[in-house]
């Protein structure tokens, strides 16, 4: 009889509880828990005696037991709607919670290095010269109506091709490529591994006629990672060069490192981002040879200061980076750059779906050379205003992406730029 009753009990209890959960108003004075049964329209299944009451503790709301109600607290919040954005590849970071989520793709870039005038061979040009000699026997008057056979050596000349030696504005393998805050990357700190590929196609050729086709191939390694809540990162890359043109310009080089660093002093839960950071360059690669005046390539360490931000609008978004790079070598370029790209959510999906975004971007680029302006020196960079537009699709912990780079003020540095990145997230 006594275990009946007790499963009576249990089933009364938990049939009790439930109702307490749908339960909407309370009453606003303590009730013994006999009284609280009776509020609720159940019989309590035991009469017990009604608690003692401690003028110092405050209520304790129904179905929290030993969670006092405070009355200054606000009332609980619920998240923000972020449209089906969801972040499967977050992390935890060092204050417990998970780094914010990324609603902007990184830029895609759009800077080819700057131009050293060397000594390159632009073909061959035929040249009248000699080419040998040959034997001739030749008849000589020696007086009285007499001769004499002589035998002479005679030289012989022939058109010959000679290298065509000439000045040209050519990049230099390592220097000043891929440095750029915008060289695959944005304002926001993320955890990722990264490749970036970019093909340039006719190089210089508006400031070089004749020359030949110049084409550079510049794969891109590197990574990032976030700390102090994700509000900070530290990251490496390296590129690596491929320049093809004619005997002079054309190298293979590993490039110069880059160091990176960021603080985002704004990054609010909605996705708006203000940044600052530095950018070091040192030169790890290999010496380049001389300018066409004899003397050294100058190879500096580039100091890259930098500010940025990114402001979410819904599915679209705008990110600006302004940059200044400074070289350590006077005879080196100083560049003041200004970055704008947009880019829009086009396809939105969660993070359970295999592609979660189709993301169409435009950029345009704005780099100032703040010294070696003339296009006659060792050492030269033009103004430039460049166009990139391009199309991200994203994964749950990638982004696959591709675009197209166009140069819009003479003299064009290259004729069209060709781009491909990969970012894996973790």
């Amino acid at each position: 009889m006594s275990r009946t009753m007790l499963w009576v009990g249990l089933a009364v209890g938990i049939f009790g509880g439930s109702i307490q959960g749908q339960e909407t108003a309370y009453p606003s004075e303590p009730i013994s828990p006999a009284g609280y049964h009776q509020h609720l329209g159940v019989a309590p299944l035991f009469h017990r005696r009604p608690a003692p009451a401690y003028p110092d503790c405050p209520p304790i709301a129904p179905g929290t037991p030993g969670t006092p109600i405070d009355p200054s607290m606000p009332p609980p919040v619920n998240p923000p709607d972020l449209g089906g954005l969801t972040t499967p590849f977050a992390t935890g970071t060092e204050g417990g919670g998970l780094q914010g989520r990324s609603f902007n793709e990184s830029f895609d870039g759009d800077f080819g290095g700057v131009f050293y005038c060397r000594n390159v061979i632009a073909g061959s040009i035929l040249v009248r010269q000699q080419i040998g000699t040959r034997q001739e026997v030749r008849i000589i008057p020696i007086g009285d109506g007499q001769t004499r056979r002589v035998v002479v050596t005679v030289p012989v000349f022939g058109n010959v091709p000679v290298p065509n030696v000439r000045e040209a504005l050519v990049p230099v393998p390592g220097r000043y490529s891929g440095i750029t805050i915008t060289d695959n990357d944005s304002p926001r700190p993320t955890d990722r591994l990264y490749f970036n590929y970019g093909y340039y196609d006719g190089i210089g050729s508006q400031m070089n006629p004749g020359i030949g086709n110049i084409t550079q191939n510049r794969p891109m390694i590197g990574f990032e990672k976030t700390f102090l809540d994700g509000n900070a990162s530290v990251g490496m890359r390296l590129p690596f060069i491929q320049l093809n043109g004619p005997p002079g310009a054309s190298a293979d080089s590993v490039g110069d490192l880059s160091i990176l660093t960021k603080y985002a002093f704004v990054n609010d839960p909605n996705g708006n981002v203000a940044s600052t950071g530095l950018i070091v360059t040192v030169p790890t690669a290999p010496r380049g040879g001389l300018l066409c005046d004899g003397t050294p390539i100058p190879h500096s360490v580039l100091f890259q200061p930098w500010a940025g931000f990114v402001q979410v609008f819904d599915r679209a978004y705008v990110q600006g980076i302004t940059a200044l790079i400074v070289p350590t070598d006077p005879r080196d370029i100083t560049v003041f750059a200004n970055s704008l790209g947009v880019g829009y959510w086009l396809y939105r999906a969660d993070g359970d779906r295999m592609l979660t975004g189709i993301i169409p971007v435009a950029e345009v680029h704005v780099r100032t050379p703040l010294n070696h302006r003339d296009p006659n020196g060792v050492v030269f960079l033009q103004d430039q205003v460049n166009l990139t537009g391009g199309l991200h699709l994203r994964f749950p912990r990638a982004t696959l992406g591709g675009a197209i780079c166009v140069p819009t003020i003479a003299p064009r540095p290259w004729n069209v730029e060709a781009i491909a990145n990969f970012t894996y997230r973790f």
